[in-house]
């Protein structure tokens, strides 16, 4: 199996860039726009998962509070910069026929967010479970 490239990195930012506008526009026109609910894993067992923070997140970034977006969950505002950055410029090179700079994908990537989610939560439980700081 090869590593993913632009080409297949690329057609994908579309996907999903089409699929978070539909379950946005669902939530807000089709349902009402109702409450998220709460963290099952928190509720349940009183320890951060590696999502959470991640809607406060959200909201914080539609909000223009990036600080607090960053502070909430970092991977929510590096996926946003990064992805925005990553699709618009690949869409202007392509439409400039190849020409100009372009941030290009990286195997590496998925890794890195992962390790990102999983700092996140092992440095929000510490903080919790170590110290008694509710983050």
């Amino acid at each position: 199996m090869s590593d993913m490239t632009d080409r297949e990195a690329y057609p994908a930012a579309w996907v999903v860039g089409i699929a978070l506008a539909a379950a946005f526009l669902l939530w807000k026109y089709g349902l009402g726009a109702p409450t998220v609910s709460g963290c099952w894993i928190w509720t349940h067992w009183h320890i951060y998962c590696p999502g959470c923070g991640g809607t406060r997140s959200v909201i914080a970034l539609a909000q223009g509070h990036f600080l607090q977006a960053l502070y909430y969950h970092p991977a929510v505002p590096v996926i946003a910069v990064t992805g925005s950055t990553y699709f618009i410029s690949q869409t202007i090179w392509r439409i400039r026929g190849r020409k100009g700079w372009v941030l290009h994908y990286h195997p590496r990537w998925p890794g890195m967010l992962v390790g990102l989610f999983v700092a996140n939560c092992a440095l929000r439980n510490l903080l919790w479970i170590g110290f008694g700081k509710m983050l």
